[in-house]
């Protein structure tokens, strides 16, 4: 029996093997150029944990939301540093209320809000606090505050019927220290139905007549 004839190493001439290394080079080329650019646009990107929080003029928000709520939107008087990040008037359709919304950055770990209006109902309190229970109440300002908390997040809620200065609800919380809760506890209610003065701005024209 004759042992089978062994198939021969097909050998490459020195053209065909650099014509084969062409696409390869391209292929490695292309990938390098990706990771290139890649690597460029992450630099530029900010840090995961770096935010970027406007300072929302509250005060200027509050004076035509009050024009249109039909009470006075509360502008509390919150320390230096804190930063607003929205201010705005919100329509809650889908739960059948208008709202005065205002959301503050404390500082890096500390995020504290309020909303207000004077059409309340419990579907709209309960997704103002995550559907956390009643924990217990607190009074600040003579005002009872009904406290809802969990390990994460602290809610306190003024209902309407409680508040005895405009009959607005109000539900204000957030991440925060105790002095920081405190602190916004008391300049929302102190800042319950307080209008804020608006300077008028002088645009410069001259309103007179021309003379000859």
């Amino acid at each position: 029996m004759t042992e089978p004839e062994e198939t021969p190493t097909p050998q490459l001439t020195q053209s065909q093997a650099k014509r084969l290394r062409q696409p390869l080079i391209g292929v490695v080329i292309t990938v390098a150029i990706t990771m290139l650019a890649l690597f460029a646009v992450m630099g530029l990107r900010p840090e995961r944990d770096v935010a970027f929080t406007p300072d929302v003029d509250v005060e200027e928000a509050a004076g035509w939301t009050s024009d249109v709520a039909g009470y006075t939107a509360i502008v509390p008087d919150v320390p230096e540093g804190w930063t607003a990040n929205y201010a705005r008037w919100e329509n809650r359709a889908e739960l059948g209320v208008t709202a005065w919304e205002v959301g503050y950055s404390v500082d890096e770990q500390s995020f504290l809000s309020f909303a207000q209006t004077d059409e309340p109902n419990p579907a709209w309190v309960n997704d103002a606090t995550r559907q956390i229970g009643a924990t217990g109440e607190e009074t600040v300002d003579g005002l009872t505050l009904e406290v809802r908390e969990n390990d994460e997040w602290k809610y306190y809620v003024l209902e309407a019927e409680a508040n005895t200065v405009d009959g607005t609800a109000i539900v204000f919380g957030g991440e925060a220290t105790a002095e920081q809760f405190d602190i916004l506890r008391r300049a929302v209610t102190e800042s319950i139905d307080v209008e804020v003065e608006h300077v008028e701005v002088e645009t410069g024209e001259d309103n007179g007549g021309s003379t000859g």
